[in-house]
């Protein structure tokens, strides 16, 4: 459905910022966190996407929106509604081998935005490394990631450190109502519960649960890099997405980073599903992890859409499209 005023912010930023025979015929079209518009240029279709709440996760819906109109010149117009999130689509645009033009907009006034720079890793204090430790000792695979410390099986996370404190559970919800119906539990009793209940439901043949449906792709990833051999590699290892996640629904999609199997630097992409933002999701991983390695996208049987395929060949350095054989959750040996 079409959101109205965020169409009408759209007309009118293109009205103020580019020559009257640019503006399109028609009225902009429906776009989820903003709205879209396309129109005929001397060169082709030309088209304007406004990311009105700023998520830089958006930027493959824009891409994919351009590719099914046919637009030839993309310009992306990111709201200041989250704080860098325009550099952040900057940098991933200068990825394509036909960079969209990208755009800050604040209030009335737009302007080119710079790509943002990398996020440094943030090496583990004493205190978290105690609590890694204790994560490792009761079955939870210590992941740190833009600065926070989780424990995660096969991919979905069952604790995490907040403000210094280790705090069980599957995902936030999980978090606060344990610990407002357990107050003062022992953390390493609560994780040999959590851990053990995930195990016996993150399994092939379990019956439908959250704890099997949630976080796939990281669930995915940690299949790959104990069997790096499905995307003919040597030996892979997690490494952290490009952008930080709040809870379990929105972790997406999971790199790898490895040797392939003549020696050669690989990064691999896990997704599974249809993820729009999976493409520049994987080419902002091989930028901030590995930027010389190959980049290899893997998913399952007929989770390879064609827009996957089109915008992985779309990179200035395109990326493979690789699958694995559905029921791929029964080749780790549980």
């Amino acid at each position: 459905m079409l959101d109205r005023p965020r169409a009408a912010k759209l007309r009118a930023l293109v009205g103020l910022h580019w020559a009257k025979d640019a503006i399109p015929a028609g009225d902009p079209q429906p776009f989820t966190g903003g709205a879209a518009w396309a129109g005929s240029g001397p060169g082709g279709a030309r088209g304007w996407v406004l990311i009105d709440d700023g998520r830089p996760r958006r930027f493959g819906a824009a891409l994919a929106w351009a590719w099914r109109h046919r637009v030839t010149e993309l310009h992306v117009l990111v709201d200041e509604a989250v704080p860098g999130g325009a550099g952040v689509v900057a940098r991933r645009a200068a990825e394509m081998s036909a960079p969209p033009a990208v755009w800050v907009v604040a209030g009335r006034d737009v302007r080119r935005a710079e790509p943002a720079g990398d996020e440094p890793d943030t090496p583990l204090d004493e205190a978290e490394q105690r609590l890694a430790d204790l994560l490792r000792a009761h079955g939870a695979e210590p992941v740190v990631e833009h600065g926070v410390l989780r424990g995660e099986v096969l991919g979905l996370e069952v604790a995490r450190v907040i403000a210094g404190r280790l705090q069980v559970g599957v995902g936030r919800h999980d978090r606060v109502a344990r610990a407002g119906m357990r107050p003062g539990e022992d953390p390493a009793g609560a994780l040999d519960e959590t851990v053990a209940a995930v195990r016996a439901l993150r399994r092939p043949g379990a019956p439908m649960h959250p704890a099997n449906t949630l976080a796939r792709a990281r669930w995915l990833r940690a299949v790959l890099c104990a069997r790096p051999e499905l995307a003919g590699a040597a030996r892979l290892e997690p490494v952290a997405p490009p952008l930080p996640w709040f809870d379990l629904p929105d972790s997406g999609a999971a790199p790898a980073r490895g040797l392939a199997e003549d020696g050669a630097e690989v990064v691999v992409v896990c997704s599974t599903g249809l993820d729009l933002d999976l493409v520049p999701t994987a080419a902002d991983s091989r930028r901030l992890r590995a930027p010389g390695a190959r980049l290899a996208i893997l998913v399952p049987d007929g989770d390879d859409h064609r827009v996957t395929r089109h915008l992985a060949a779309g990179l200035a350095r395109p990326a493979g499209v690789l699958t694995v054989r559905r029921g791929w959750e029964a080749l780790l040996d549980y």
